[in-house]
């Protein structure tokens, strides 16, 4: 209830103080949440597109993080055996394919994920 005109106080909003429609006042006393970042919120999954008939309904979870030491951001998959963040291994120039990196977990598990050609990702194999 509003203090000078006893109407109705709404809060359209969590971030916002609730107030009073018909005068304008607003309740400053009121405690407003702090809204939480969400750590994955560009992360998709990935498809198995091999050749393997046990890998067929395997997915792998794919974030996109800010990259520290370079400008940018990075692709980290996840191992899809132990679920573990995946590093991207160096390539020689010399048999090097356009479209495809090469990552490796802790415990030298190895996916190649394979774009196509506006740069998003296909799928892994």
């Amino acid at each position: 209830m509003c203090p000078r005109c006893s109407a109705q106080l709404a809060q359209t909003y969590t971030t916002e103080y609730p107030g009073c429609v018909v005068c304008g006042w607003e309740d400053y006393q009121h405690p407003i949440q702090k809204r939480e970042r969400q750590r994955d919120a560009l992360s998709s999954k990935l498809r198995y597109i091999g050749f393997a008939d046990t890998l067929e309904g395997v997915t792998v979870p794919v974030r996109v993080k800010r990259d520290q030491s370079k400008t940018g951001i990075s692709t980290v998959p996840s191992c899809p055996w132990d679920g573990k963040d995946m590093r991207i291994v160096a390539s020689s120039s010399f048999g090097r394919v356009k479209n495809e990196r090469t990552y490796r977990c802790s415990k030298r598990h190895r996916i190649i994920l394979l774009g196509s050609v506006n740069g998003e990702w296909r799928g892994w194999m």
